[in-house]
């Protein structure tokens, strides 16, 4: 049976800053300032300007609540803090500086998006879904096995012959996903 369509906004409906991606491109860097914009389709829809602090980011934008139609200045003070890794070196996490109800979120997150009331949060704070927890079993079905099937090398087409085992791919691994792609197909109503 599938699920009934759910009204909550999902996480892919929002604008977000990573705190991983920027670290991968060296934006990390105390001192350092750049501007961040997000492109659907190649057109620019949404940009900040970001300037990055000792244990911070601060974020310059304009935005406005999806209730408002009037516009603000936001500059937004997000903490960044560090976790050791095993092999040495550290990983960055954002502190959720949000508030609910007069308590102070803090969590720990990769990820901060900008949400309702026009400031970046945590998904847990604006109550954001994933798209893939709202869709049908159906549509569940129909990603698995298309994911399945582009692992292998092959087309995204559930009717394509079922693409042949890779090489340096033992015979169990290929079984096994075989085995889910077939029971994701069956999910889906296709044999």
């Amino acid at each position: 049976m599938a699920r009934p369509y759910s009204a909550r906004p999902t996480c892919e409906m929002c604008q977000w800053i990573d705190v991983r991606l920027w670290r991968r491109e060296g934006r990390l860097q105390p001192g350092q300032s750049f501007p961040y914009s997000w492109t659907r389709e190649g057109e620019s829809y949404g940009t900040i300007a970001v300037r990055i602090e000792s244990s911070a980011v601060v974020l310059s934008f304009r935005a406005r609540c999806w209730e408002s139609t009037e516009w603000k200045s936001v500059e937004q003070y997000v903490p960044v803090v560090w976790t050791p890794c095993h092999l040495g070196g550290g990983r960055p996490w954002f502190r959720c500086t949000a508030t609910a109800d007069g308590r102070y979120c803090g969590r720990r997150v990769a990820k901060l998006y900008l949400g309702p009331s026009a400031v970046f949060a945590c998904r847990q704070r604006y109550g954001l879904t994933y798209a893939s927890q709202v869709e049908s079993l159906q549509h569940r079905g129909i990603g698995k096995a298309r994911k399945i099937r582009m692992r292998l090398g092959g087309g995204a087409n559930l009717l394509d012959a079922f693409p042949p085992k890779p090489k340096r791919m033992h015979w169990r691994t290929y079984n096994k996903l075989r085995r889910l792609h077939d029971l994701a197909g069956a999910q889906c109503g296709i044999a």
